[in-house]
């Protein structure tokens, strides 16, 4: 230390001016022990390469002298109560370090007060001493961090680094304000969480929900944008990043054991001890709640460098049994070759591909890609950034499985579900891919159902697992609450539990609740089969082949593999279409007449729609078989529709072969049905009646109603003889036509 500095300490508050960063340290300790605030300052000259390239390496060494000389005695001057100077460091070149401590913490308006007077006194008295000709006056940058002391060592080089990057600001300006806004959320962590959903694209339910994060409201930090480009700049990434993990953990409380929470992961920060250590397992015991809650996304706002690195700790996470999904599929750096090493559990679609893609073919057919490469390696495809119904069209007609967006559901603090005009039009979409017979197979899911052990929820993993060795058939436990399914322990979910590497010091003594899957597939026993089969492949990829419990009156009475599952659905395809007919998938003529010998016996009034296309022969035999088969698919594909529409729910759709087809239900459903017919008929077939332009026949359709009170007919024939006279009445109607029985009965003598 140099001679008048040694004096200048004497004379001063006893401070420490040095370059020796352990000395600093200390003395920072010693004020952190006695519980004051610590706080860095940070100086540095502006422009001082310029200096040197005017003056040269003389000048600029005369400069770097003062400048020590200045800032002891600018110190001397401005540190008063509240504070108290506690050290200088000179940390490298013209950059310098002033610790200041006090009894309280004190406000960002003292510490701006504070650089605001430190950096005028500074540069006068650094002025003064200056006396160099054509020289301009010398300037120096301000900035300021708290110390917490929390890693001091780490925290002396990460304050510097936040403080040099606001020091580039100046004072005044709002880029300076926005450095202190940040700094000030970062030490409160006023930041808070919101969750879109993320929504499956064939029933409209949310799968789950992503945690983003969100800054103060009204603050240029509300948007995540400017909130993780402030922490990049300044150093403090994997601060923030752990931060907004802990917020989205801390609203587990909150979900329904069946949803899930999508949470971004840096893959920067994958190792987090956090999430890897046990600390997150405790809140899920306590909310109840299993891994298979959390979706950890793996964003790829970095390059991910190590791939064999990285997948021995993507192991770790499967292994404690988190789900996973690459973020920003087919925008990112190498998100293909992640999705390779990784296998993801879901492929998050980034907006760029999404954008527009209802009338961009390039982009649809990379999507196709995405779904038949997913489908073929069993995990599932989102969709992010869908904001038009047109997109969500799109995508559902692509396959895409599940979808995230405004027009889905815009983030709230809250787990709000998808938009009503959303969910509707999904089902809507829904429904009109469905097969077109509307008649449901008598089959049900309760007629296949097999036993298994069932145990109580209190029951140890010990237990289950001593069950499952004894009884080498059995593949599945229930876990009950008196008669009511609470769980599902698999064979192979358990010993991959107990196989991990703490799965039996954690597990083996504690309640198979801890471990048992939380929304395992239950359904009533009068399901249909196909509805149950379908709700099983909807599953995610680790419980496709649980099997499914079956309950009467929510008590449970057994359960189904998925094979057997599969094996009846089987069978009852080929019975449907051994009675179907081929080209339109619609009950023949043996399922209408059992339909027709039903309602007749229940003695209840419904009606029967004789249905004809008029000058169907000549469309056939002009344009060819496969135009007539167009024509007749679509006339099913129309009448599925009226039904779907109108809302009728007990109407019964046939196809008696060739261009006839018959409807079957109560007269309020059928007249609504012939009123859409009548109205819409035309606009299914445009292309159609402009080739019957010039003279040539013009397609319609005929409407025949036979009106079937109780005890006026007793079988299907005379149904049937009773409709086609009545169409013989409506074809001899010019264009699209619709007549009654009780019409007919008018206009014959009596």
């Amino acid at each position: 230390m140099l001679p008048f500095l040694k004096r200048l300490r004497k004379k001063a508050n006893p401070f420490v001016y040095t370059d020796q960063r352990m000395q600093v340290k200390k003395l920072l300790e010693a004020e952190l022990a006695q519980s004051r605030h610590v706080v860095l300052l940070y100086l540095d000259i502006i422009k001082l390469s310029e200096i040197e390239a005017k003056f040269g390496q003389l000048v600029t060494s005369r400069v770097l002298q003062q400048m020590d000389h200045a800032l002891l005695a600018a110190c001397r001057q401005v540190m008063e109560p509240p504070v108290r100077l506690i050290a200088v460091q000179k940390l490298w070149g013209d950059d310098y370090a002033v610790y200041i401590s006090a009894k309280h913490e004190v406000s960002d308006i003292f510490l701006h007060g504070l650089c605001v007077d430190l950096k005028q006194e500074v540069e006068r008295e650094l002025n003064r001493q200056l006396t160099y000709s054509h020289m301009s006056e010398v300037s120096v940058h301000i900035g300021y961090a708290n110390v917490s002391g929390a890693e001091l060592s780490k925290e002396m080089y990460s304050s510097v680094k936040f403080a040099s990057q606001m020091a580039k600001y100046e004072l005044m300006s709002n880029e300076f304000k926005h450095m202190q806004q940040f700094r000030t959320i970062m030490e409160k962590e006023d930041i808070h969480t919101v969750l879109q959903p993320i929504v499956s694209l064939k029933t409209g339910v949310p799968l789950g929900w992503e945690s983003l994060v969100r800054g103060p409201e009204g603050s240029p930090f509300y948007s995540p944008g400017p909130l993780f480009s402030f922490a990049e700049q300044t150093g403090r990434s994997f601060q923030l990043e752990s931060m907004c993990r802990r917020k989205a953990i801390d609203r587990l409380q909150e979900m329904h054991p069946s949803a899930k929470l999508f949470i971004n992961l840096d893959a920067r920060s994958i190792d987090d001890p956090f999430l890897l250590r046990g600390h997150v397992f405790k809140l899920m015991e306590e909310y109840q709640l299993n891994p298979h809650n959390i979706v950890f996304e793996i964003t790829e706002r970095h390059a991910i460098k190590n791939f064999e690195s990285f997948r021995t700790v993507i192991q770790e996470y499967r292994k404690k049994g988190y789900l996973i999904a690459v973020d920003d599929a087919g925008a990112g750096y190498s998100s293909l070759e992640a999705i390779a090493e990784i296998y993801p559990d879901y492929i998050k679609l980034d907006m760029a591909l999404i954008r527009n893609i209802d009338s961009d073919p390039v982009k649809q057919a990379l999507v196709e890609t995405f779904v038949q490469f997913a489908n073929k390696v069993k995990c599932r495809i989102i969709g992010e950034g869908i904001e038009t119904e047109k997109e969500l069209e799109t995508l559902i007609q692509l396959g895409v499985d599940y979808g995230q967006g405004y027009w889905l559901g815009r983030p709230k603090r809250e787990f709000a579900p998808t938009n009503d005009e959303a969910i509707n039009k999904i089902r809507e979409l829904e429904q009109e891919r469905q097969p077109i017979v509307l008649d449901e197979s008598t089959n049900r899911v309760g007629d296949i159902v097999m036993s298994t052990i069932c145990v109580n929820k209190e029951a140890s993993v010990r237990e289950v697992h001593h069950i499952l060795e004894r009884n080498t058939r059995i593949d599945s436990i229930v876990v009950l609450d008196g008669q009511k399914p609470k769980g599902l322990i698999m064979r192979f979910q358990l010993y991959r539990v107990l196989g991990g590497q703490y799965g039996v010091p954690l597990y083996y003594e504690k309640s198979v609740a801890q471990i048992m899957n939380n929304s395992p597939l239950v359904v009533d026993s009068r399901q249909n089969i196909e509805k149950v089969a379908k709700l099983s492949m909807e599953r995610e990829s680790f419980h496709l082949y649980d099997v499914i419990i079956v309950t009467e009156k929510e008590n449970y009475i057994g359960v189904v593999s998925v094979q057997s599952l599969l094996d009846r659905l089987a069978k009852a395809r080929l019975e449907i279409a051994a009675v179907s007919n081929p080209l339109t998938g619609l009950p023949g003529n043996l399922r209408i007449e059992r339909e027709i010998a039903s309602r007749l016996s229940q003695a209840e009034l419904f009606m029967v729609l004789y249905c004809d296309l008029d000058k169907f022969k000549w469309f056939n035999d002009q344009y060819g078989f496969e135009t007539g088969d167009e024509i007749i698919r679509r006339t099913a594909q129309m009448m599925a529709t009226a039904i779907r529409v109108t809302g009728s729910k007990g109407s019964f759709l046939g196809h008696i072969g060739g261009d006839d087809f018959i409807l079957i239900g109560p007269p309020a459903e059928i007249e609504g049905i012939v009123a859409y017919i009548l109205e819409y008929f035309s606009s299914h077939f445009v292309e159609f009646e402009q080739r019957g332009e010039g003279g040539k026949p013009v397609l319609s359709i005929s409407l025949a109603a036979v009106r079937c009170e109780p005890g006026k007919y007793s079988t299907a024939n005379q149904v049937a003889e009773m409709a086609a006279k009545v169409k013989k009445a409506a074809k001899q109607i010019s264009g699209t036509s619709f007549v009654e029985d009780c019409e007919l009965a008018q206009s014959m003598p009596h």
